[in-house]
């Protein structure tokens, strides 16, 4: 059977679009490369994950145009593009009309129509409005996502990923004492993260546990409006910006506690990433985040917006170091069994064969 060739199309190969370059480069690498081959299309110009796509093995083109239908010389670039490349399916990371129409309007193909975010995060009041003719098929990430959709019914595939092999050696015991803990957090600096209330939260409990430290991996517009809170609360000292990470994992391995204080949240891959490096973790139950966190299981869910419910549940674990190995091992456990990089590929991938018509195929070879 030849490899049906599938085209990945991300809105941008910039740092802000670093989950989703990492659900895409997993899913790359864990599809079967006798039954696809996968390229990938970053339109918003030249960044680090084109780069990272390719270094993986991975064939990238970028292109500069913003997904804006007025924007012609950048839309037709891309329309020209799928002209001259044969593609089975068109992967879209991104929502808007511009794109399906543009591949529509170029080439006879199948669309698969990835939904990353919910309204609220994508800053959007009421639903996500999808026409039929946008997409043969549409995947929402979660639930939550899922839930805010009309005009189809999106099959909801979750993010999956790979466990480093060193990711089980029990990090969360590397501080016992709750006076030299370590709390993190990975993640765009946005006002929709966040992160301001997790700066509140660390000084409600800086009185009681003076020496714990809080890093902030990530960049973004809010990184000066959150210097200065921390500044106001007395948190120089405690609050550390470590900048964009393109490579999470030794971070994790730094750190006792994973916090993750979205607003609202698709789903949330630094957390599932967190778990999977034996951390436990302190979200909110915004969007998809209860769809990933066990409540009292893998970590604790908070209200969002809430510094001193956020401040309750890190007192509690920052004083058992016990209750956070557990919750580290239950959340390792969870994201091997339901989040893994091989059950995406297998939900993905049997999607493309329907599309494609490949199941009674796939059952002869």
């Amino acid at each position: 059977m030849t490899p049906a060739r599938v085209l990945h199309v991300l809105a941008t190969a910039h740092e802000h679009g670093a989950s989703i370059g990492r659900m895409v480069r997993t899913l790359a690498q864990a599809l079967d490369p006798g039954r696809f081959c996968v390229a990938a299309w970053f339109l918003g110009g030249e960044g680090p994950l084109a780069k990272e796509f390719a270094t993986a093995g991975i064939a990238v083109r970028t292109f500069d145009w913003s997904g804006d239908r007025h924007e012609v010389v950048g839309a037709s670039g891309f329309w020209r593009g799928l002209r001259r490349e044969p593609f089975s399916i068109v992967h879209l990371h991104f929502g808007g009309r511009a794109a399906p129409f543009l591949v529509r309007s170029a080439v006879r193909t199948k669309i698969v129509l990835h939904l990353h975010y919910n309204g609220a995060e994508a800053g959007r009041t009421g639903p996500i409005r999808i026409r039929p003719w946008m997409a043969d098929q549409v995947v929402a990430l979660s639930r939550a996502v899922a839930g805010d959709v009309i005009g189809v019914t999106p099959r909801v595939v979750y993010y999956g990923i790979r466990i480093p092999q060193h990711s089980g050696r029990g990090v969360t015991q590397r501080h016992n004492s709750p006076q030299s803990a370590v709390l993190g957090v990975a993640s765009r600096l946005v006002p929709v993260k966040g992160i301001v209330y997790l700066i509140r939260a660390l000084a409600l409990l800086r009185q009681e546990f003076p020496a714990v430290r809080l890093e902030i991996a990530g960049a973004g517009p809010e990184q000066a409006g959150l210097q200065q809170e921390a500044r106001a609360l007395d948190l120089c000292d405690a609050v550390a910006f470590v900048g964009w990470q393109a490579d999470i994992w030794p971070w994790l391995a730094r750190w006792d506690i994973f916090v993750q204080p979205s607003l609202a949240e698709g789903f949330g891959m630094a957390a599932l990433e967190a778990m999977a490096a034996g951390l436990p973790v302190v979200g909110t139950s915004a969007g998809g985040l209860p769809e990933l966190i066990e409540d009292g299981c893998s970590g604790y869910v908070v209200p969002p917006g809430d510094a001193t419910a956020l401040a309750a549940r890190l007192r509690e674990l920052l004083l058992n170091a016990d209750r956070r190995s557990a919750m580290g091992a239950a959340g390792q456990a969870r994201v091997r069994e339901r989040f893994s990089a091989e059950r995406m590929a297998a939900e993905l991938s049997g999607i493309y064969d329907a599309l494609l018509d490949r199941n009674g195929a796939r059952q002869r070879d």
